[in-house]
């Protein structure tokens, strides 16, 4: 576990709730908010929390670069969902991996943010953070996930789009929210069994939440299910859709593929 440091001003601001989530976290890729460097999970850091309205940006630092504060992030112009204005500084990893739902191995895609963004409600002791990325997806088709014995039901409208991996097994990734917003731009590593259900199916599951993955070993597939089901059992936490899926040619010309309607 990182070694993680809060003000009595930052514990004020997240309460008892806040301070326990910004608290449970292995940072593998998050970002100082000062130096922009890598933060590792082997280093002390500090909590920072950029504050505006009801958003809270929980965010890290290296100890050495900046101290545990609350910042206040200016109101914008116009009037935006606080659900709607992720911190720009947090990366997004995406993870492809083919996933037990009761009988059936399905093609799943997990994204989850480097360092948490969180939705403040209440206030002092009595406040909650919720995870705004799934927040904002739940908004938008999705559905919160508490067993894995289905698919979760399609989310309208979803589009991913992956190109053919390179001699490293890197594809690039595009997912798109219904009204054409870029949800992710990257890259993935799928391996071959993804690749073929998604041109069985025509679709992936996408969940969203906080997991772990990252520290895992690729190949450890009964941790990575562990972790998944770990986190569907946190209720309000981890959320799911099945996403269409296209195969792009060189030129990013998608082609479509079959589509088979199963819930597995």
């Amino acid at each position: 576990m990182t070694d993680i440091r809060m003000s009595d001003d930052v514990r004020a601001v997240l309460g008892t709730d806040g301070v326990a989530k910004a608290g449970a976290v292995t940072l593998h890729h998050a970002i100082c908010v000062s130096c922009e460097g890598k933060v590792h999970p082997n280093e002390p850091v500090n909590v920072v929390v950029r504050l505006g309205s009801r958003v809270a940006h929980v965010r890290y630092a290296h100890a050495r670069c900046h101290p545990s504060a609350v910042l206040d992030i200016p109101a914008p112009r116009a009037p935006e969902s606080p659900a709607e204005t992720p911190d720009a500084g947090m990366t997004m990893e995406m993870t492809a991996a083919t996933v037990e739902h009761g009988q059936a191995v399905l093609p799943t895609l997990i994204a989850e943010l480097a360092a948490p963004v969180y939705l403040v409600t209440g206030t002092g002791d009595g406040s909650e953070l919720q995870d705004a990325l799934a927040s904002r997806v739940l908004q938008r088709g999705f559905s919160l996930v508490g067993r894995m014995r289905h698919a979760p039901a399609h989310a309208e409208g979803w589009k991913a789009t992956y190109t053919t991996p390179d001699a490293d097994g890197v594809a690039e990734l595009a997912v798109t929210e219904p009204d054409g917003t870029l949800f992710y731009s990257g890259t993935i590593i799928p391996p071959a069994p993804w690749i073929t259900g998604v041109e069985q199916y025509g679709w992936s599951v996408l969940y969203v939440g906080k997991i772990g993955l990252a520290g895992l070993p690729t190949a450890d597939q009964k941790a990575r299910t562990r972790l998944l089901r770990d986190a569907a059992a946190a209720a309000g936490q981890f959320v799911g859709g099945r996403v269409t899926v296209h195969h792009a040619d060189r030129a990013g010309r998608a082609r479509p593929t079959h589509v088979r309607g199963t819930e597995g």
